[in-house]
């Protein structure tokens, strides 16, 4: 049985945040170097999800690619950082006993201004933190929170070029059913579904209340599932 197979029966339920979790346990530095630096931190966070229910865990990587890590002079730690922490992942679902699924999570760079990385950069920097997961062999990938329409097709592209996994594809709202460039949300989530994704949804920023209101106004597809 695989991820897909159980979306056709049953609606599952997925962890939440690994870095806001963090932070609020006073961690206030690269969340991902703690897949190296303190990786039983992340393992209990897995682990607290997956006795809370979740049949979805992600992996520790949001900011995990070359240009996120820069920051912290970390650019050159990708391949270390993003293997770590689905070896963790994993470690957590097979000492659970329990059938959990574990995405390789790849977090939006572009926020609120679009120029400020170029769209070559950005793949670039995608398609190197996208090989190891795969090669780690994730049960699929989860694109999250992904303000910028245009960065997010061109991602799932190439995501959807290079493997055959299931793929989620969320996007990020700064106000009700509407995408950063005017785009209704459901057009969105069509071209998402057109460009391979299996399962297009929303996280972030807007709050439950404010993320089920445009759900509502969603036509369920019938190719694809939805997230939030």
């Amino acid at each position: 049985m695989g991820l897909i197979q159980d979306l056709e029966k049953q609606i599952l339920i997925a962890d939440g945040a690994m870095g806001t979790l963090l932070y609020s346990y006073g961690i206030d530095r690269c969340f991902e170097e703690l897949n190296v630096s303190n990786p039983q931190e992340i393992e209990r966070i897995h682990r607290e999800y997956i006795e809370a229910g979740a049949k979805i865990i992600q992996t520790n990587t949001y900011g995990a690619n070359r240009i996120k890590l820069a920051r912290y002079g970390l650019e050159n730690e990708v391949q270390e950082i993003n293997a770590k922490a689905v070896e963790i992942a994993k470690k957590t679902v097979k000492t659970s006993g329990k059938p959990v699924y574990v995405l390789g999570t790849i977090g939006g760079i572009r926020t609120f201004q679009k120029a400020i990385f170029s769209t070559n950069d950005i793949l670039q920097s995608f398609e190197e933190q996208l090989d190891i997961l795969l090669k780690e062999q994730v049960d699929g990938i989860l694109l999250e929170t992904y303000y910028d329409l245009d960065e997010i097709k061109a991602v799932l592209e190439v995501a959807r070029k290079k493997t055959d996994l299931p793929i989620m594809a969320n996007v990020s709202l700064h106000e009700k059913g509407v995408l950063q460039n005017g785009t209704p949300l459901a057009k969105g989530f069509n071209q998402l579904i057109d460009l391979g994704a299996n399962i297009v949804g929303l996280n972030c920023r807007l709050g439950p209340y404010h993320m089920i209101q445009p759900f509502e106004e969603i036509t369920i597809p019938n190719d694809a599932f939805l997230s939030a």
